[in-house]
């Protein structure tokens, strides 16, 4: 494993596995992503909504045990349990907290073992060792082992703002579909799988309408954090930031805004944004 200044904490991910002779079956049909792609060289990213199309939670997901292994935002795991829970009963399958025996590590160097390729991992010992970013060698690591690491996140945070990812917290939970999110762009969302909750107003978005908010990255020198809004010189809301790091964040913005008028947090200080929309997996 890395050194402990190269790899970091993320404590704020935790783990829920969903097995079973019927995981498959019952998954797939509350998942964005078409599980049916995951195999043991790859992970891939989705969400799960709610009837209205409104994301629960967003997560990364690996195969686990002939099932599934999720990593999501830690605060979330007992609301995805209580909302699988309602349909998992008519399945042969269950769901199980492993935030307790599992935890994610980040790192930003490729020792030899790691995977080459983006969304590709390997099982090593207890490890998921997960390439999330080819290009600038990000991974994340599923460990049963805690590890001596760095808690200090905003070089992480920054990469992750800078690959256009954000997740979905408890502040953010049943607000945004998951191309608010942008993560049709990130291989996040299959429009050729079967039905899942939320899809038809998710493919009736992708087709037929158009995104009223939308995620934009911003830089700003002043205090802020995931939650604060973004305001117009006279006051007007139009933005959230849904992720930060010190002074970088993503924003899910009004699509509508004058986005070229200057914006500004609650203490004033300005702000610069850039549309998001076209960012790819690296």
């Amino acid at each position: 494993m890395p050194v402990m200044d190269k790899l970091f904490t993320l404590n704020h991910f935790g783990f829920l596995s969903v097995t079973g002779k019927d995981a498959l079956k019952f998954l797939q049909g509350y998942t964005t992503c078409d599980l049916n792609e995951l195999d043991s060289s790859r992970s891939l990213v989705g969400a799960i909504c709610n009837i209205q199309g409104r994301m629960v939670a967003n997560f990364r997901v690996a195969p686990y045990e002939g099932g599934f292994l999720l990593r999501l935002n830690a605060k979330l795991i007992p609301v995805v349990e209580a909302f699988l829970k309602k349909y998992i009963v008519f399945s042969k399958a269950k769901l199980e907290n492993l935030s307790s025996s599992l935890f994610c590590y980040g790192s930003l160097e490729a020792e030899p073992n790691y995977p080459k390729n983006k969304l590709q991992f390997i099982e090593d010992q207890g490890n998921w060792i997960i390439c999330v970013d080819d290009l600038s060698h990000r991974f994340e690591i599923w460990s049963n082992k805690q590890r001596s690491s760095n808690d200090d996140l905003q070089v992480w945070f920054k990469k992750e703002i800078d690959s256009g990812y954000a997740w979905v917290d408890e502040q953010s939970e049943s607000e945004y579909l998951p191309q608010t999110f942008n993560l049709h762009n990130l291989e996040g969302i299959s429009f050729e799988k079967g039905c899942y909750l939320g899809q038809e107003i998710v493919a009736r978005m992708q087709f037929r309408g158009k995104l009223k908010k939308t995620l934009y990255s911003g830089e700003s020198q002043g205090t802020f954090q995931i939650g604060d809004m973004l305001l117009t010189e006279d006051g007007k809301s139009v933005g959230k930031i849904v992720a930060a790091s010190e002074f970088h964040f993503l924003a899910v913005i009004q699509a509508k805004s004058e986005t070229n008028l200057q914006l500004r947090l609650s203490d004033r200080a300005e702000v610069n944004v850039r549309d998001l929309a076209s960012i790819t997996p690296e």
